[in-house]
């Protein structure tokens, strides 16, 4: 039977099988519907079984539909047409899937091929709405498998009762990008769907602030703050670039092979010349017919090279370079370790500030509403004859002048906040809220020593000795890096004892060809040369070299010991600002309930005409500057104690 014959009947118990179920797609039918004889079906099929099994299954794995693109551009597009395809699909083979899903129960073997089209189809999407999300287009793929259900199972239940319920469903061309356009509402990305229609810079922009997180911990912040800080990735170049030069080090420790090609071209030739000019007579041939003439009068040279060199005895040098390497490298590793305690220091206060900044402006605010009250109660006092002209129009003040402090707390807040955003790179334009509070409870009051929590997995123990400061350590290493430049650059007098050795292919084309045919024709030339090398006069050179050596050494000594001596004052100013950020903390706890408890007599006294407005307004400032100095101090004590916590790899720089 050929192709088209098998074709036939494959398309023909598709359609019988769909109008009438298995039991209704005898053999004679699907015969008679493709056009060919009963017998040539049990010929090529062995049993209806058989022919509706396979035609099921290729109609349901072999479709061909365009794939979701692996990067995405154009949501909107995209989905529309692969929605519309699947759609197109699913209508056709309606009956088919009907009929499988009815008989599920006895034929479950059509409802597996059945069911591999929406399977693939499931992986496709889902994996498509994953990459969404990666590429910012939508602010998470947490749903992905809900969400490409529920727009998977939208199309089919509109291609299975379409024709049962046509007004249940939009028009057939419209459905798609109906679908497709409530499911990217669905998922966050309807508003960059719509940009992109508008521009399509627009539509990156706006993921990415979907994309980022509205919430953020201190936790989060300490985290990104190593990933984004621009301090950190500098000084990981840094390390990268000691980690380079290390190896460039090493590399001469080991053999240097070289290989080399070339062809060179004789346009006049000294030996031609004179043979021209002086030819032979005495018929013996003469130099000019000799095999040296060929080599030295060539027009053509091709050569082949292989060249190999092994430093045998340095005196030293290339081990003084190896240690001063490798101390660099250990100094630029304390580098980025520096760079990020100092990256987290600047985050943490960044993340209180803003925090702190945000308790200002509630209780600016409160104190506004305070004053706000103040002033009711005053035009009451006043109306009843028990208040002054001078007490309302102080009350009056006092409210207006409050407005300014509060507007500036607000200020300060987004202030906070921008600088905050700026310092992990967040959008300064989308919304974030800090979710970790300024501890404000005795727990804050701890011992100077005591481990302190950077995140879920991470608890540093405070080190205040000289000898663990990174800035120390770098400062040693640098020390010892100069001082085997040093060692290198005094060395430098002695000889040096090399092994090389040049393997060489000369050929000598004729003219007409451009290189030999035969490797044969390549004449070799192998040298092995042990050279001994010492410098007899170098201008100056070399005693400039160990002026500038001697000097770095002397300038690496005296930087370790300011380092050293800096680093016991920071320590001693680190474990000085912890005392006093405690002090001034348990200070303002007590103020702080005192200052409240006085507002509230005051206010008490002020309804009772038992005191006058002013006192009431003094009551109130006391209390708004003490709720500050208490944000203020738990602010400060919290610094102090992480900054101490980081100070073992912190660099010098005094209490901020």
């Amino acid at each position: 039977m050929s192709e088209p014959t098998k074709q036939q009947l494959l398309d023909a118990a598709v359609r019988v099988y769909a109008e009438g179920g298995f039991r209704g797609a005898t053999t004679r039918r699907i015969a008679e519907e493709a056009g060919v004889n009963e017998v040539t079906l049990f010929r090529l099929f062995g049993s209806k079984a058989a022919l509706i099994d396979e035609a099921i299954r290729c109609r349901a794995v072999n479709v061909t539909r365009t794939p979701l693109p692996d990067v995405p551009e154009d949501p909107n597009r995209e989905l529309t047409s692969w929605a519309a395809e699947d759609h197109a699909f699913l209508l056709e083979s309606a009956g088919m899937i009907r009929a499988s899903m009815a008989e599920m129960h006895e034929r479950r073997e059509c409802a597996h091929s059945t069911a591999s089209h929406p399977a693939q189809s499931f992986v496709e999407l889902t994996s498509y709405i994953e990459r969404l999300a990666e590429h910012r287009f939508i602010p998470t793929s947490a749903d992905a498998k809900p969400a490409a259900a529920m727009l998977m199972g939208t199309i089919f239940a509109d291609a299975m009762g379409r024709d049962l319920m046509p007004d249940m469903f939009p028009p057939r061309e419209q459905a798609p990008a109906t679908y497709v356009r409530l499911f990217l509402r669905a998922i966050g990305a309807t508003v960059a769907a719509l940009l992109l229609l508008v521009h399509p810079l627009s539509l990156h922009a706006q993921a990415a602030a979907n994309a980022q997180p509205s919430a953020l911990s201190l936790d989060d912040a300490l985290r990104l703050a190593e990933q984004r800080s621009t301090a950190v990735r500098a000084a990981t170049a840094g390390l990268d670039r000691a980690q380079g030069q290390l190896r460039q080090t090493n590399s001469q420790l080991l053999p240097q092979i070289n290989g080399g090609a070339s062809y060179q071209r004789a346009l006049q030739n000294q030996f031609q010349a004179i043979s021209e000019q002086f030819p032979d007579t005495s018929g013996g041939g003469g130099i000019a017919n000799s095999p040296l003439a060929a080599i030295f009068a060539a027009p053509n040279t091709a050569v082949l090279s292989l060249s190999a060199t092994q430093n045998l005895w340095t005196a030293g040098r290339l081990s003084a370079q190896r240690a001063g390497a490798e101390a660099g490298r250990d100094a630029a590793d304390l580098s980025l370790a520096s760079a990020r305690a100092q990256a987290l220091l600047d985050v943490a206060q960044a993340y209180y500030d803003a925090v702190a900044a945000e308790r200002f402006a509630a209780i600016a605010d409160s104190t506004l509403a305070l004053t706000e009250r103040t002033l009711v109660q005053v035009q009451l006092a006043r109306e009843v004859g028990t208040a002054s002209e001078f007490d309302l129009l102080r009350a009056r003040v006092t409210r207006d002048n409050q407005r300014p402090f509060a507007i500036q707390a607000r200020g300060n807040r987004t202030a906070a906040l921008l600088r905050l955003k700026q310092l992990l790179a967040l959008p300064l334009q989308a919304p974030l809220t800090l979710t970790t509070p300024i501890r404000d409870d005795a727990g804050i009051v701890s011992e100077a020593m005591a481990p302190v929590r950077l995140d879920e997995s991470r608890t540093v123990t405070p080190d205040t000795s000289v000898a663990a400061r990174a800035t120390v350590r770098q400062a040693e290493a640098q020390l010892r890096a100069q001082e085997q430049a040093l060692t290198a650059a005094r060395l430098a007098r002695l000889p040096a004892l090399q092994l090389s050795s040049t393997y060489q292919r000369f050929a000598y084309p004729p003219d007409g060809t451009f290189l030999p045919s035969d490797f044969d024709l390549y004449f070799p030339n192998w040298t092995v040369t042990l050279g001994l090398s010492l410098p007899v006069f170098s201008g100056g050179r070399l005693a400039g070299d160990r002026m500038v050596a001697e000097a770095n050494v002397a300038e690496a000594r005296a930087r370790l010991q300011q380092s050293r001596e800096g680093a016991e004052l920071d320590a001693l100013l680190a474990l000085n600002a912890l005392e006093q950020a405690q002090a001034a903390y348990l200070a303002s706890v007590g103020t702080d309930a005192q200052a409240e408890q006085a507002y509230r007599i005051a206010e008490v006294r002020f309804q009772e005409g038992l005191s006058t407005a002013v006192e009431l307004t003094e009551s109130r400032v006391q209390l708004e500057q003490a709720r500050l100095q208490r944000v203020n101090s738990a602010r400060d004590l919290e610094i102090a104690k992480l900054r101490l916590a980081l100070l073992k790899d912190l660099p010098l720089g005094g209490i901020r």
